[in-house]
């Protein structure tokens, strides 16, 4: 029988599930379906920037993209392993019988990655646990678990008295899948304080002066984790007839979709992932080196076991092009044509980017974008231009900084959606960093990465890059510089 994998992709917006062939990464079937209840904007307030998700939203939809792109298995195939990513830090409290607290309360639901109601509770941790902190460039984030756990605890007494534990989103759905709780290596040391310099977790010490309520519940957090490549457990019956699909086939622990990608991108030492989205998020691997400062995270196999892996990226990214689209209530496409028809001038403004908040380099997630040079006869078009380019300014920010400290990246590697939507987004990044970047042949990159690490868990092959060699591939779609020179305005965002 010939092997296929299933990746499994928990997005912001939307679940997808795509079916692989293992044999050469040829994608079978992709199948999307938004969360019904975001959706909605139920549990959600952007004005308090609170996001939340409820997990119904999760199942019900893993349900449906299984069973929809499983249909498309052909003759003579069979289905022999599941991948899941998931969008991270994603949290959700759980009580002693490691179920998701009854009820509709906000704080009782998956408290999604770029929730920022912590921002309080981030810096308190930054200060009580700065020598755990050097794999978050010395800053831990809003966005982060242990932040959005500890507000919750403070702020929520109903809830707090209920909870037990706390697990990350890429970590509850395999666990759904099989009843087995096998954390992400990948979650851990990227979003929890785990260390293996300091044996795991920071001492009971730091949760404890915290907050005693923290302290009760770090204690029952799982302390080891495993690779992303490796088998959570095999699919339960329940869930194997849920899904069409057959009981007892492994499912790989969870990872963050961002880490996915990179996977799925083809990842590799000298070479830089560019997952451009909602948000954007930049990874690349290499030799074990001293932590780099203000890296939203760096961690040893993170990645790819065997090798130092680095998160580095955007709080939002194609956010910024929806915000000019409803403020000047013009269309993207209508927009991004009147934008790709302006020569480069002075007179457009220069924008930045931090449109929520900064990760990478001087993180800040109270930070807000500015622009400079607005006239009464700046219009939409000129708008648009400024904040597309301060997003690629934002994105050689990160690129110059990791390069200052020996991490090099020749080559760069696009994916998400807009690599496939926007050739002005994507000829303005070219640019502006002044070097190819390559396109990605697979759309959905990090279901393709979850896809990956399966095939592995799968014993199909016997490693992620041997599996990668066969799987991933780039499109003949490659962005060269058009050499435009945005170094002057560079400058003047960087004095910003």
């Amino acid at each position: 029988m010939k092997p296929f994998v299933i990746g499994l992709d928990f997005g912001t917006d939307s679940a997808r599930a795509v079916l692989v062939d293992a044999a050469d990464g040829r994608v079978q079937a992709s199948c999307a379906k938004p969360y019904p209840r975001w959706a909605r904007g139920l549990y959600s307030c952007a004005a308090e920037n609170r996001f939340r998700h409820h997990p119904a939203d999760y199942l019900e939809t893993m349900e449906e993209t299984v069973r929809e792109a499983a249909r498309a298995l052909p003759s003579g195939a069979e289905v022999v392993g599941i991948g899941v990513d998931a969008t991270c830090s994603t949290p959700i409290l759980l009580d002693r019988e490691l179920r998701p607290l009854p009820g509709e309360d906000p704080d009782a639901l998956f408290i999604l990655w770029k929730d920022h109601t912590a921002i309080a509770e981030a810096a308190e941790i930054t200060a009580a646990a700065a020598p755990y902190t050097v794999h978050n460039g010395g800053v831990y984030s809003a966005e982060n678990f242990w932040s959005k756990v500890l507000h919750v605890l403070r702020t929520n007494p109903a809830v707090a008295a209920r909870a037990f534990t706390a697990v990350e989103l890429c970590d509850y759905i395999p666990f759904v899948l099989t009843g087995c709780l096998r954390p992400s290596h990948c979650a851990a040391g990227s979003k929890q304080l785990w260390g293996v310099e300091w044996g795991g977790f920071p001492p009971q010490s730091v949760f404890d002066a915290l907050d005693p309520r923290l302290g009760a519940l770090r204690s029952h957090v799982e302390d080891r984790n495993y690779d992303s490549c490796t088998a959570c457990g095999p699919l339960s019956a329940a869930w194997a007839k849920r899904l069409g699909l057959p009981a007892g086939i492994p499912v790989g622990v969870g990872n963050i979709d961002a880490h996915s990608g990179a996977v799925g991108g083809g990842c590799a030492p000298g070479t830089m992932i560019l997952t451009l989205g909602t948000s954007a998020c930049l990874m690349t691997v290499g030799a074990h080196r001293d932590p780099v400062p203000e890296v939203f995270g760096q961690v040893d196999g993170a990645i790819l076991p065997g090798w130092e892996g680095y998160e580095m990226g955007m709080s939002s990214y194609g956010d910024n092009f929806a915000w000019v689209a409803r403020t000047t209530g013009r269309s993207l496409p209508d927009l991004t044509e009147a934008a790709a028809g302006l020569a480069l001038s002075d007179r457009i403004p220069v924008s930045t980017d931090w449109f929520n908040g900064r990760r990478t380099p001087d993180p800040d997630p109270t930070a807000t974008a500015t622009l400079q040079g607005l006239r009464l006869t700046t219009t939409p078009a000129e708008l648009f231009y400024a904040v597309v380019e301060g997003t690629a300014f934002g994105i050689k920010a990160i690129v110059d900084h990791l390069a200052a400290y020996g991490v090099a990246c020749p080559r760069m590697v696009a994916t998400g959606g807009i690599p496939r939507k926007s050739p002005f987004v994507m000829q303005m990044l070219a640019d502006v960093l002044g070097t190819d970047i390559e396109v990605s042949s697979e759309a959905e990159s990090c279901a393709l990465g979850a896809a990956v690490n399966a095939s592995v868990a799968a014993g199909v092959y016997p490693d992620t890059p041997a599996a990668q060699l066969a799987m991933c591939h780039v499109s003949d779609e490659i962005y060269r510089p058009s050499g435009a020179d945005h170094s002057a305005r560079y400058a003047r965002y960087k004095s910003l």
